[in-house]
């Protein structure tokens, strides 16, 4: 007499715990993804083969780009009213302004400067200075800074010092990074070390950004 089939047992797993993890998984890259800064300005970085990498908190970026460089923006950036509008962005809604974070009103007035009609507005109050009034201009977009992944604003160079003792005061612990680019002049290098050396400043320790040489990423160079 043959022996009865046994009946199959069913099997059944439970992907709750499986979808759970999923979405821990999307939450944490999500959380600790950080998109690559806007780059108001590009320079061209010397090369180096230092192995420190870039800081990614607690740092404030001095980019600096060749006069030519300057010149060529004078006709889409007017620093003075770049700083008005920033201002005007920070503003309490109820004083008529937007009442951005500064870095976010900084990126909503750099978004406004790149429209067609303030690039041609900019441009015809180009054509209206004078060599000398040019030139101021185009001194004051000379050095642009930016705090951590916010976007860079240009700012005179004498007013630079202010700015960064400000900045050292909110945060203690802000390490400063210079970026600049190679085609700028030494002797304006050097202006920059003797004010970070000044005792007010009192910024002895930096960073020069520079292009890896054997290919691939931003990196430092410690000096000071």
């Amino acid at each position: 007499m043959a022996a009865p089939k046994r009946q199959r047992v069913g099997i059944g797993i439970d992907m709750t715990p499986m979808v759970d993890i999923g979405f821990l998984l999307v939450i944490f890259f999500m959380s600790t993804y950080h998109a690559r800064p806007p780059e108001t300005v590009g320079v061209d970085l010397p090369l180096s083969r230092s192995p420190f990498k870039v800081p990614e908190s607690d740092v404030m970026i001095v980019t600096i780009i060749p006069p030519d460089r300057a010149f060529t923006l004078t006709d889409s950036i007017d620093p003075t009213s770049f700083a008005q509008t920033v201002a005007q962005y920070e503003l309490p809604l109820e004083e008529g302004g937007k009442g951005l974070r500064r870095d976010i009103a900084i990126e909503e007035a750099i978004h406004e400067f790149k429209t067609i009609e303030k690039k041609q507005q900019t441009a015809i109050e180009s054509m209206s200075l004078t060599p000398e009034q040019r030139k101021a201009r185009a001194d004051s977009l000379i050095v642009w800074y930016n705090l951590g992944r916010g976007s860079a604003q240009p700012i005179p160079f004498d007013m630079l010092s202010r700015v960064i003792i400000d900045e050292r005061i909110r945060n203690p612990r802000l390490r400063l990074v210079i970026k600049g680019d190679k085609k700028v002049e030494s002797g304006f290098i050097l202006q920059l070390m003797e004010m970070l050396q000044n005792p007010q400043v009192n910024m002895l320790r930096f960073s020069m950004m520079t292009t890896l040489e054997a290919g691939g990423g931003m990196f430092i160079k410690t000096g000071g």
